[in-house]
């Protein structure tokens, strides 16, 4: 504390001194910013009593004739005005480490310093070892670390608008948290496939990336999950057929596979399902369901092994389940995650030794708000988020914590969004995503975002020291695998190619009009 920067004086332009916030003039040559740590010293023991700046605004007396002056261009030089700031109280460090919000007043022209390195360090770092750096403080250069144990226990939400940084954000906490030790296991379900940089940067052995149907496991998922590949209600005839077939199936304990559903399809009679219509109708219904199962995506042509990511997260640091290969529809994908997520969920209840981060990526296909996103059909959708709503609210107390990473705050199922209200680390948002954070946070989180330069971020949560929040510069160690291909590069290795083409003399030399011109002729 001692040397910290004397940069104003408590002054209040109504005559009130309230505690909870400061008002302050500053000397004219103070390099004041929004987000700046601030403090005055505790009138009773001297502690410093933290305050972190929301505003800095000059203030003038105005003149009349000023306005004419200036319509003509003669500036006035008058040196008559003031910098004022405003600030909210954080509070003050008792000697257990606790923060404690300040009761006694604040005097009148009470001294204001610029909060250095070590009243920040004693506010910001996390106790302990087992912590995660996620940049630094850019009025202090001070390292901004988060604790691990938090970030587990009560989530992390990292969120912005295209572009932002908040791709790099999430894969560079995820490449240093498995480096730590213990290293953090990780089960990431990657939508554009742009975590595939991590299996070059990692170790071997300690990252693998798997195609999401390896996960599939086609007997251990309800009959209904069944219908929503094909886009079939529960009380139509054809979905009755297909779930006698299945329960005949399943009674056998047979797996589910093409081939079996076939056979066992056969055995399914009108009386079975109680259809007392024409033969000639029910057979139209088999052909229905005999065709549907022949071209499944989701149903195997015969039995298979599915990868059981229990055990590959046992033998892995990164689990990358990655859905960015073929054209498969969302509501198949969504039933796969779902039984994935539901799997390793089940096993950390059971198993006190076990435990991993859930990262989703594009949060909002997996956990859409209702009405504003929808994508899948409504059953897949309501059974994968059923499973995040669990991991969400119970995860972090059994070992399982959830990371969501989204450009749409608002598009992303509020429950799951507040639960990861503990830890936020947030980029620059739309308006109406403000809105939504507003709700989790407050506004006076909201109002020091601002448009935020890409690479910064606000983070506030408990995996600071604090639970207030702290501005950012963030150290990229990762980049996600889209950076290597920039709209830049991609055109330009376009037109190298078409340079590089075979082009026919006469036609070189035709103009593009006249090619349209001798084309009509």
């Amino acid at each position: 504390m001692d040397g910290d920067m004397l940069i104003g004086y408590t002054y209040s332009l109504t005559g009130e001194y309230p505690v909870e916030e400061l008002n302050i003039i500053l000397f004219r040559d103070s390099g004041l910013a929004k987000g700046d740590l601030v403090y005055v010293k505790h009138p009773k023991n001297g502690s410093p009593v933290v305050y972190q700046v929301t505003e800095v605004y000059p203030r003038k007396r105005v003149r009349e004739y000023e306005a004419a002056m200036l319509t003509e261009g003669r500036l006035v030089d008058d040196p008559d005005w003031f910098l004022h700031a405003t600030a909210y109280q954080w509070g003050w460090m008792d000697e257990n480490g606790d923060l404690r919000p300040l009761r006694h007043h604040i005097p009148p022209q009470t001294p204001v310093y610029l909060a250095g390195r070590n009243v920040i360090e004693r506010f910001v770092r996390p106790e302990g070892n087992w912590k995660l750096l996620l940049g630094v403080d850019p009025s202090s250069d001070l390292d901004v670390e988060l604790d691990m144990y938090h970030l587990i226990r009560q989530s992390c939400l990292i969120c912005g608008s295209v572009g932002s940084g908040k791709t790099t954000t999430a894969i560079s906490l995820i490449y240093r948290a498995s480096l730590l030790n213990p290293p953090v296991r990780f089960f990431i379900v990657d939508k554009d496939g742009e975590y595939s940089c991590l299996v070059e940067r990692l170790p071997p052995q300690t990252v693998v990336k798997v195609p999401w149907r390896s996960f599939f496991q086609p007997s251990e998922i309800p009959w209904e999950d069944y219908l929503s590949e094909f886009g079939w209600q529960k009380t139509w005839w054809n979905s009755k057929i297909l779930f006698r077939a299945l329960r005949n199936l399943y009674s056998t304990r047979s797996p589910v596979t093409k081939a079996n559903l076939r056979r066992t399809l056969k055995g399914v009679t009108p009386e079975s399902i109680g259809f007392g219509k024409k033969e000639t109708e029910f057979e139209n219904y088999m052909q229905q369901v005999m065709n549907s199962i022949n071209s499944s995506s989701l149903i195997p042509e015969t039995e298979t092994n599915p990868i059981d990511p229990v055990e590959l997260l046992r033998n892995h640091r990164v689990v990358i389940m990655d859905l960015s290969q073929g054209r498969d529809t969302w509501s198949q994908k969504q039933v796969v995650i779902a039984q994935v997520l539901r799997r390793i969920f089940n096993e950390a209840l059971e198993n006190k030794l076990f435990g991993c981060v859930i990262v989703l990526e594009e949060a909002m296909y997996y956990a859409p708000q209702r009405g504003i996103f929808e994508i899948g059909t409504k059953e897949s959708r309501s059974r994968l988020l059923s499973i995040l709503k669990e991991i969400a609210t119970n995860g972090g107390r059994n070992g399982i914590g959830l990371w969501i990473v989204t450009q749409r705050l608002a598009t992303v199922d509020k429950t799951v969004v507040t639960q990861c209200a503990n830890n936020i680390i947030c980029h620059s948002l739309e308006d109406l995503d403000k809105q939504r954070l507003a709700e989790i946070v407050g506004g006076e989180f909201v109002n020091l975002l601002g448009d935020l330069p890409r690479g910064e971020a606000i983070v506030k949560g408990t995996a600071l020291k604090c639970r207030f929040p702290v501005w950012v510069k963030v150290l990229p160690e990762v980049f996600p695998g889209s950076s290597t291909s920039s709209p830049l590069s991609r055109f330009q290795n376009m037109e190298a190619l078409n340079q590089d083409l075979e082009i026919s003399p006469i036609r070189a030399t035709l103009h593009p009009l006249n090619e349209i011109q001798e084309h009509r002729a």
